[in-house]
């Protein structure tokens, strides 16, 4: 399962498990405390926001192009852009510091983590994102252009050769909107990669006024309307992005909104 939805909320199911652990772990540290009178808490706490506040500068850092000209995208970390790899070990060296410092809090801090790392751990392997999941062929999937109502249908298959990002999108949907200039910079900024949208289920009239209202050009451009791809790869809600290696395999689904730090990120990684 690629991602978790919540009434009108769709999480991928990598953060929806970080924050579960997270509540959970805060939860025990808290209760732990009462009985200890320790101050176990805060310091998860701080672990947390000292961690989110590295990872955050160190993703700003690594993607300066896509933020430079937008000091507000800094603090916006609702596209998921962190250097995990950092926060992690900023938490961790933290956690380490204050423990070394009053050990009285080990019991609590240690409670907290295991419950934490535990709850994670049994999400991800429940939904299925436990280990790494091998790359697997999509079906072949008939998509229409945009260009004409009436043209013959294709598929996925011709852009085989480089790494390939599928947008799944439609014009009813906020955060689908929302994430459409990133898109667009991101396929006007690098010709290695293919960045492919299609739309699920709309009529070619809605999706033409849409793209001539916010003046978006965009190629790669085609109607899926049967929504094949979504249930292809089981998703949950819109906007979800494929990510497909150049042999055409599907290896990676996010869902969710996407920034254009975010989605070239991504690239890098698959590259």
């Amino acid at each position: 399962m690629q991602s978790i939805q919540l009434g009108p909320f769709t999480f991928a199911t990598s953060l929806f498990a970080f924050l579960v652990a997270a509540f959970l772990g805060l939860f025990l540290a808290a209760w732990l405390d009462r009985r200890r009178q320790t101050r176990a808490e805060s310091v998860l706490w701080r672990a947390v926001l000292l961690g989110v506040l590295v990872g955050r500068l160190g993703f700003l850092i690594q993607q300066w192009e896509f933020y430079h000209n937008d000091p507000l995208s800094w603090l916006d970390v609702r596209d998921g852009g962190l250097m995990i790899p950092a926060a992690v070990t900023a938490g961790w060296f933290y956690v380490l510091w204050r423990v070394l410092r009053d050990k009285a809090v080990l019991p609590a801090v240690a409670g907290g983590l295991a419950i934490g790392v535990a709850a994670f751990s049994l999400i991800m392997v429940a939904t299925g994102r436990g280990g790494l999941e091998p790359s697997i062929p999509l079906p072949e999937i008939d998509l229409i252009p945009l260009q004409a109502d009436f043209s013959t249908p294709d598929n996925l298959d011709q852009y085989k050769g480089k790494v390939t990002v599928v947008n799944l999108w439609a014009s009813w949907c906020p955060p689908c909107r929302r994430e459409m200039p990133a898109f667009q910079q991101v396929q006007a900024s690098r010709s290695d990669v293919n960045i492919v949208f299609a739309n699920q289920g709309e009529e070619l009239t809605a999706i033409q006024h849409y793209l001539n209202e916010e003046n978006l050009e965009l190629g790669n451009m085609w109607r899926d309307p049967h929504m094949q791809l979504g249930q292809a790869v089981r998703s949950r809600g819109l906007p979800t992005t494929l990510f497909l290696d150049e042999q055409g395999r599907l290896v990676d689904v996010r869902a969710g909104e996407l920034s254009a730090a975010t989605l070239n990120d991504k690239i890098n990684t698959l590259q």
